[in-house]
């Protein structure tokens, strides 16, 4: 399966998705990385050798980017980066487009980065969490596919930290249910604090692993 990560930033997602190939928790799967500026994801990405290409996009020239993807012909794409894809690219690549939104949508949408996860404190919210999301036209409103939730009774710094984690499990789980592809050994894992239950055993991805991941 190939997965294509548009990135802007810092690219802890992908970074868990190439880690969990690496130790061979996933299977079957070929990363590739466009991104719009220069970026920590890119950098990750060349250093890893990784199909990795920067461009140039906005939503009035998108020929560049529509001719990158036609060249990777992605099964997935997972827009992690800073910018509102354009209707036409929505259009063709329609349900394969997923965002992870570090809030509980409709909740803070439009907000990039951590900074729901602070408005949430500011605002003394008794339950935080992360979504994943179809891209469609708009910002943050397109049907969800995965959540994730925790109580707000923790520091903020711990609160980013897990909230990072389980929205690196739900990407993976929507990946699953978006692909229906064997990349992970899939077996029912209820926990209160997914929706829908993950697909795998979260076990695998133990302290140990988000260990490395924090130092990747």
């Amino acid at each position: 399966m190939k997965i294509c990560f548009l990135a802007s930033g810092k690219g802890g997602n992908f970074k868990f998705l190439n880690l969990a190939k690496k130790l061979g928790i996933i299977s079957n799967v070929d990363l590739f990385l466009i991104a719009d500026r220069d970026c920590d994801s890119l950098e990750y990405a060349k250093k890893n050798k990784i199909f990795n290409k920067k461009i140039h996009y906005k939503k009035s020239d998108n020929t560049e980017f529509l001719k990158e993807l036609e060249i990777i012909d992605p099964d997935i794409i997972i827009t992690n980066w800073h910018k509102i894809i354009d209707v036409e690219v929505v259009n063709k690549y329609q349900g394969k487009l997923i965002n992870l939104h570090y809030s509980l949508l409709p909740a803070f949408d439009g907000l990039i980065g951590i900074e729901p996860i602070k408005q949430a404190y500011d605002r003394s919210c008794s339950y935080i969490g992360a979504t994943c999301h179809y891209v469609d036209e708009g910002v943050d409103s397109g049907g969800i596919i995965s959540q994730s939730i925790i109580k707000v009774d923790i520091p903020i710094e711990v609160a980013i930290q897990k909230i990072f984690e389980k929205g690196c499990l739900i990407l993976l789980n929507s990946i699953l249910v978006v692909s229906n592809k064997e990349i992970i050994i899939k077996k029912e894992n209820n926990k209160f604090e997914y929706s829908p239950d993950l697909l795998f055993d979260d076990n695998q991805f133990n302290e140990i692993f988000w260990n490395q991941l924090r130092k990747a």
